[in-house]
């Protein structure tokens, strides 16, 4: 979806510490997912240039299900196979996700390749419609959590090399906390054998900042170009640093010749001083390839700078001059009709511009042509909303095509006139009942995965074929010269889902039980029927109240309908061991104001129910001039193993921890103690000593939502169903009494600023709780797995474990002794690893090839203890992953 990282530092209240690479997550509001808040995503305006074509709505109340096959094996290492080694493959979800970019190689086989925001490149298994994910291989500590990829480029010379412009790991320093730690910056990583591996060419070391998920990034491009005469040629417009390119095997230099100076752009600055991530800088390269020969550069360059204009060079690069066009040059293509010539006589330039305005409003943008040194506007709908794509015919420079939003353009007059298509992308949405649907959609697609357009591209194999993207996955359709040109879904492994959490509820298959549950950003979470099976609906509680603050935007609505109708992201997500039909969750809106949501399940996750109540308190506001209302929001969630009425709730933002004996009609505030002395002096308009006696807030659990970190479990096997456990990010805590008091532990030295530490009870054994320690994405050394047999009261290491990123329990060949499965490092492995113990931690079998797949992104796992040899991983930007025998 639409999202951007934010870079935060965050001050301790202890020793000062900054995590300058923290990475978390915040929601662009600007044309977010297509959401109709913006004019452009409204009904439109026909300019004087487009045609509308008709479209007759077919409403109807079928729930579309996706009969795709089960996403293919993750592919095995060439040499001889691990003896142990699960078979590996996503969850079947087909979803979400940014596809920012497609290219296409003009050369047989015409690989179709696609970046994304958050979940690497992908390429097309054109016979079977499906994706091969081609990052896998690269860990969580490569780019800082799931691989973001701000361009792609083909070398049309050698159709089995692509490059991609990644952030990743190309150093690391001692930070003023005493950790080693990564330093993050822009690398173009190529690979000759079609992404099967990759190389770093050495850009990182010139610092170059890449935002691969930053704004625009749906929007520009292709930053990074090929010369189309000489192979191994490459360019690379950058945000921040300018032009820059590398020729064989020398190194990266910056472009100069004239071209302005990133940091002359307008907005290179915030207003604050601070540097801005979010310019859009240099947006595009393009070649007229007409202007070469076969092994000499190309002399007529076209390069994007948004601020300034389009710039031309003749002289392949040397020189360089501003023909403008518009200061906002988005994407750029080109066109040339015979062989040789010049731009003059044969080759055509489109470009699309655009500028983002505030919150959707006074957003620009128009679609020029230059041909024959002369620009002309061609602009199809009026200059009141932004072009983010623009694909020209191959040898056919009259026939273009642009996109809008929800809008697809196409002319076959060089922009005289113009043919507009609405897309219709969704299943039956109940909130816009009247609209077309795609049968092609998963039945959870709603009415806006038809907004949001990024990329458009006509295939140079088959000019019938178009292929779109969005924040939904890639569509394509294959008779773009019918009167109604009809898209279908191209998603099948295309797995870019940014996932909290994954649970296995124990109700068994044969009883209804799902495989899994999922929480998951944007769509809030699913129950996963069958993990091969696209989920037909996501988790949609009844009666949301409705943010105040937004009633403008929903005026109509007291409590927000059915389908969740905006993307939120579930946080934390419990069930009650015993009584596997009940679970709740915990989230956030992802745009109305950071929002609580939650919800409970009485029939294993087939439908949802908002918590009557939530917790509340009274808090001073930050300048103590009067208190105000806070509300719990997202967060962590823990449920009883046998009264599910008995839930614990630690917010990230808001509130201090509650419980609830009632079912959420009712929440207090939990008691720690074993508090420190009250502070003196005593401040009364100071929160946090109001509450020195409430169980502490949790360091990692209350950075942002965006964040999820486990830091409180229920015991799983305590049959009176009264046992927590909490991490406040230095000490443990247990309760005893369903989470109204709670002890601190003796145990005090974990590894401390850890974003998403894990409780993981054991659920054969009370009293068995382990204890994981992901590494944050920027630390170079992991930590160790920590175990307690006494209920939380000590902890000591486990010693047949090197290293521990998350683990989980599943199902083993006895009641009483699970299976362990560990991701992480053993003995003298150098890489992490999937392994399982059948043996309590004694002794580990890997079960993962760690030089085909390091789960990039990993956030959580989990095993199934109804099936043994069965284990889930939930992925930022590659959904779940599923490992079984």
């Amino acid at each position: 979806m639409k999202f951007y990282y934010l870079l935060v530092s965050i001050k301790a209240k202890l020793p000062l510490i900054v995590l300058s690479t923290l990475i978390v997550l915040t929601l662009l509001l600007t044309n977010a997912c297509g959401q109709q808040l913006s004019p452009q995503n409204s009904s439109s305006t026909d300019g004087n240039r487009s045609q509308t074509l008709s479209q007759a709505p077919t409403p109807t109340s079928h729930v579309t299900l996706v009969q795709a096959k089960a996403p293919p094996q993750v592919r095995k290492r060439q040499n001889t196979p691990l003896k142990n080694s699960f078979s590996w493959q996503n969850v079947n979800i087909q979803g979400m996700g940014y596809v920012t970019g497609l290219v296409i190689s003009p050369q047989t086989p015409n690989d179709v390749y696609v970046r994304t925001d958050v979940g690497g490149v992908y390429r097309c298994d054109r016979t079977n419609n499906s994706w091969f994910p081609l990052m896998d291989m690269f860990n969580t500590n490569f780019s800082k959590g799931g691989i973001g990829v701000e361009s792609i480029a083909v070398d049309a010379s050698k159709p089995n090399r692509i490059y991609a412009a990644v952030t990743r790991n190309n150093s690391s320093f001692q930070d003023g906390d005493g950790k080693q730690k990564y330093k993050y910056s822009g690398e173009i990583m190529v690979s000759d054998n079609r992404g099967e591996s990759w190389q770093a060419t050495g850009f990182g070391k010139h610092n170059i900042y890449v935002g691969a998920n930053q704004a625009y990034r749906a929007d520009t491009g292709e930053r990074l170009a090929v010369d189309p005469n000489k192979s191994g040629l490459v360019y690379f417009a950058s945000r921040r640093h300018g032009l820059w390119r590398k020729e064989g095997s020398l190194d990266w230099v910056e472009v100069a010749g004239g071209l302005p100076a990133a940091t002359s752009l307008p907005e290179y600055k915030k207003s604050d001083g601070k540097d801005n991530e979010d310019i859009p800088g240099f947006t595009f390269v393009v070649f007229d390839k007409s202007t070469g020969n076969p092994n000499q550069p190309t002399q007529n360059i076209y390069v994007g700078v948004h601020g300034s204009g389009v710039w031309q060079s003749q002289d392949a690069g040397k020189t360089w001059q501003n023909i403008q066009g518009a200061d906002n040059p988005l994407r750029g293509a080109m066109v040339t009709t015979t062989p040789s010539g010049s731009i003059a006589d044969n080759g055509t330039l489109y470009v699309a511009f655009g500028t983002i305005g505030g919150n959707g409003k006074n957003t620009s943008g128009s679609l020029r042509k230059y041909e024959n040194g002369v620009w002309t506007e061609i602009t199809p709908d009026g200059q009141g909303r932004m072009y983010s794509g623009v694909t020209v015919q191959p040898n056919q420079a009259n026939t273009v095509m642009a996109i809008s939003d929800k809008f697809v353009y196409r002319s076959t007059n060089g922009g005289k006139t113009w043919d507009k298509q609405t897309m219709a992308m969704g299943a039956f949405d109940a909130n816009h009942p009247k609209d077309t649907v795609n049968t092609s959609a998963p039945g959870y697609y709603q009415a806006y995965a038809s907004t949001g357009a990024a990329s458009i591209t006509i295939d140079p194999s088959n000019p019938q074929q178009v292929w779109w993207t969005n924040g939904w996955g890639v569509a394509r359709t294959d008779e773009v010269t019918a009167k109604n040109p009809s898209y279908r879904w191209i998603m099948n492994n295309l797995e870019e889902l940014d996932s909290n959490m994954v649970r296995v509820p124990p109700k068994p298959k044969a009883q209804g039980g799902a495989d899994l549950i999922s929480a998951v950003q944007d769509k809030i979470g699913f129950r996963h029927i069958n993990h091969n099976q696209v989920p037909t609906t996501s988790i949609s509680p009844k009666n949301i109240p409705i943010n105040p603050a937004f009633k403008w935007a929903n005026p109509e609505w007291t409590t927000y309908p059915q389908p969740f109708p905006h993307v939120a992201g579930a946080t934390g997500i419990d069930y009650s061991y015993n009584n596997p039909d009940r679970i709740a969750f915990v989230g956030f809106h992802q745009w109305q104001g950071f929002w609580g949501i939650h919800g409970t399940s009485n029939d294993n996750g087939q439908t949802w129910q908002a918590f009557a109540t939530i917790p509340t308190e009274e808090l001073w506001k930050n300048d103590k001039s009067g208190t105000e209302k806070a509300s719990a929001i997202a967060g962590q969630i823990a449920i009883s193993p046998t009264n599910p009425q008995n839930m614990v709730w630690a917010p990230t933002w808001g509130t201090w921890t509650h419980y609830t004996k009632d079912g959420g009609k009712t929440w207090q505030l939990s008691r720690n103690l074993n508090p420190n002395p009250k502070p003196e002096p005593f401040d009364e308009k100071n929160n946090d000593h109001l509450h020195y006696a409430a169980l502490p807030k949790s360091w990692g659990n209350s950075i942002n939502p965006w964040v999820s970190s486990y830091i409180l479990a229920a015991d799983r096997k305590d049959s009176q169903g009264k046992t927590f456990y909490y991490f406040d990010g230095g000490a443990f805590y247990y309760s005893n009494d369903g989470g109204a008091n709670w002890y601190k532990s003796k145990a005090d030295k974990f590894p401390s600023w850890i974003l998403r530490p894990a409780i993981v009870p054991n659920p054969t054994q009370q009293g068995d709780i382990w204890m994981s320690f992901a590494r944050n994405p920027e630390d170079v050394n992991a930590n160790p797995l920590y175990r307690s047999t006494d209920g939380g009261k000590t902890f000591n290491i486990v010693t047949s474990v090197k290293s521990c990123e998350f683990m989980a329990f599943g199902k083993g060949a006895s009641a009483k002794i699970p299976y362990i499965y560990l991701f992480g490092k053993v003995g003298n492995a150098t890489k992490d690893t999937m392994y399982k113990s059948q043996d309590m931690g004694k002794t580990w079998v890997p079960i993962s090839d760690p030089d085909v797949l390091q789960f990039p992104g990993i956030t959580y796992m989990e095993g199934d203890m109804r099936t043994s040899n069965l284990v889930y991983v939930a992925l930022t930007g590659r959904g779940i992953m599923v490992g079984k025998t």
